[in-house]
């Protein structure tokens, strides 16, 4: 038999081993910038002009910088804005108006689509998302619980987060069907 002392040690290796194998060890991982080498390996999008790619899989465009950049000879320049998860709404709401084409912040399940699985920090193409920054950028998602959380995802890993504050100020990207 064994005593308390012994199982609980037992129970806790158990335990610990796992909770570890539920998580990913991103520490091995590469840089998405090690993975990508040429301009032209672009992963399933196509550039298209005036800073949007065209994800082939989901028929999504995107933008390739955060809204508030513009893309100038290959990259992102300037600030991105940062805005509420209710003024980021808006914000898309007023371009997809004032343009006549259906602009939104991307869903919690499309994030990910648009991201790379692969590699790291941030997990994006840095040939079709330049300079993407290493922050939380806003869905179009709400989260399943209280009102006042929303969903983000972090582009250094591209997980998605449904418990962020909306009103937290964060950069996001527009999205479109194609």
């Amino acid at each position: 038999m064994w005593d308390t002392k012994t199982r609980c040690a037992g129970f806790l290796v158990i335990t610990t081993c796992a909770v570890m194998a539920g998580c990913s060890d991103q520490r091995n991982m590469p840089d998405c910038g090690d993975v990508f080498e040429s301009r032209l390996d672009k992963s399933g999008y196509e550039v298209l002009d005036d800073g949007i790619a065209l994800h082939k899989e989901t028929g999504l465009k995107v933008t390739q910088c955060a809204v508030g950049q513009r893309m100038s000879n290959y990259r992102c320049r300037g600030e991105s804005l940062k805005l509420t998860w209710d003024e980021a709404m808006a914000y898309a709401a007023e371009v997809a108006e004032k343009t006549g084409e259906p602009w939104r912040l991307p869903e919690k399940g499309e994030a990910p689509d648009l991201l790379e699985s692969e590699c790291i920090n941030p997990a994006a193409n840095p040939y079709v998302f330049p300079d993407l920054e290493v922050a939380n950028f806003w869905t179009g998602s709400k989260g399943l619980h209280q009102d006042k959380f929303r969903c983000s995802f972090y582009s250094y890993q591209g997980r998605v987060f449904c418990r962020q504050a909306r009103i937290i100020e964060q950069p996001f990207l527009l999205v479109k069907e194609d």
